[in-house]
């Protein structure tokens, strides 16, 4: 009896252990249902084109900015002194130089000026003071010889700030002198040169600049958009002080190839992104075609995107549609009771159907919505963040059927 109960508890085992390990080795594979975004982009390089007005030289000559490339200006106010006559190109030269050493400092927080390089000057002037002091005092001028006292005071701030200057501080002391010295050897005729608009100033030209319209760039074509190139290999820099950039708007040209470009419509609006910037909202104003697989296009946007005003060319990426849900592998998808959606493994490992609603198709994954409200005819659950997703659901006996491709 007891030979008989071994052999049949013998046997309960290996026929539980031969179904856990069925069970266990049933193809139930599963994927997480996570939040992805994705997009559909047109991808490829273009010229960036902006209302710019370059600022004429009086002449031939060297300029010195009074502002740095990419400041801000009003009208009216002064770009820089330009330099114009006879002058050594070998002292221009080397005060371009110290000009761009003295300039290099102060954008790393070095004094940007002081009342005089040479303390004893400052001294005598304290001295003169004084004596302007006592003088009114005496003649009981009390006014002027509180202005006085007060000059008095600034001079005592200018010596001390000399007397604990820090080694780049004097550095900057000793090329302002030198640069005073280089003005006074370099000959020729110094005026001012004022912004003849508002804008953003750049020192760099490039031989693009202009005023556009978009009339005018909605006749661009793939020709006019590939001498870009040329225009820019071929420009040969002046002495011109620079260029000012005067309004927010900006103008993208590319070619694109026509399969893309059937993708877009002009007068729609589309997401832009330049060198991997933040996406923007951009216009479409042109969509040029000709004999070739290209089209021209051009996109005008009125939105900032960090050194836009500084680039002419950039790489670029037209957003032409976007899509945030639930990351789902196309097998998984499934339709019962003419409701589709897939086969789920909840916590206490039953599986259940979940409704889903279809964002984007993709041969390989889906996107569904995330939040789905169901309707209230539908006996289902939706599926939701976190949810382990059965990539394989045929392996149940639940009645089931792939879905019908859109």
């Amino acid at each position: 009896m007891n030979r008989i109960l071994k052999i049949s508890l013998l046997v309960l085992l290996i026929i539980t252990l031969i179904s856990t390990a069925s069970y266990c080795s049933a193809p139930y594979d599963t994927e997480t249902a996570h939040i992805i975004n994705v997009r559909k982009t047109i991808d490829g390089g273009g010229y960036i084109l902006r209302n710019e007005t370059v600022v004429k030289a009086p002449s031939s000559g060297l300029f010195e900015p009074a502002i740095k490339s990419g400041d801000r200006i009003s009208k009216g106010a002064q770009l820089g002194i330009f330099t114009r006559g006879s002058i050594d190109d070998k002292l221009a030269d080397e005060y371009a130089e110290v000009t761009r050493r003295i300039n290099e400092i102060k954008q790393t927080d070095g004094i940007s000026s002081l009342y005089s390089s040479d303390e004893a000057r400052i001294y005598s002037v304290m001295k003169s003071t004084t004596a302007f002091i006592r003088q009114n005092c005496r003649e009981e001028n009390y006014l002027a010889a509180a202005e006085n006292t007060r000059q008095l005071s600034m001079l005592v701030e200018k010596k001390h700030t000399v007397e604990n200057a820090s080694a780049q501080d004097q550095v900057l002391v000793d090329l302002e002198e030198q640069k005073y010295i280089l003005e006074q050897q370099l000959g020729g005729v110094r005026e001012n040169v004022f912004s003849p608009k508002s804008g953003y100033y750049y020192s760099e030209l490039d031989g693009m600049e202009g005023t556009y319209e978009d009339s005018e760039l909605s006749l661009l074509s793939n020709e006019d958009i590939s001498k870009y190139e040329d225009t820019l290999k071929n420009y040969v820099p002046d002495s011109s002080p620079g260029k000012i950039t005067d309004s927010y708007i900006w103008y993208l040209a590319a070619t694109i190839h026509k399969d893309d470009a059937a993708l877009l419509k002009t007068d729609g609006k589309v997401t832009v992104s330049l060198d991997g910037s933040s996406f923007v909202t951009a216009k479409i104003i042109a969509l040029n075609t000709d004999d070739s697989d290209y089209v021209a296009v051009v996109l005008k946007s009125d939105r900032q995107i960090p050194g836009v005003y500084e680039k002419r060319t950039a790489q670029f990426e037209i957003c032409i549609e976007e899509h945030t849900g639930l990351y789902v592998p196309s097998a998984a998808i499934r339709v019962v009771d003419g409701i589709t959606g897939v086969y789920v493994m909840n916590r206490n490992n039953n599986i259940e159907f979940r409704c889903v609603k279809i964002l984007l198709e993709e041969d390989k994954y889906y996107i569904v919505a995330d939040n789905y409200t169901h309707s209230e005819e539908c006996p289902y659950t939706p599926l939701a963040n976190y949810d382990n997703v059965l990539v394989n659901p045929e392996v149940t006996n639940l009645d089931k059927k792939p879905v019908t491709k859109h």
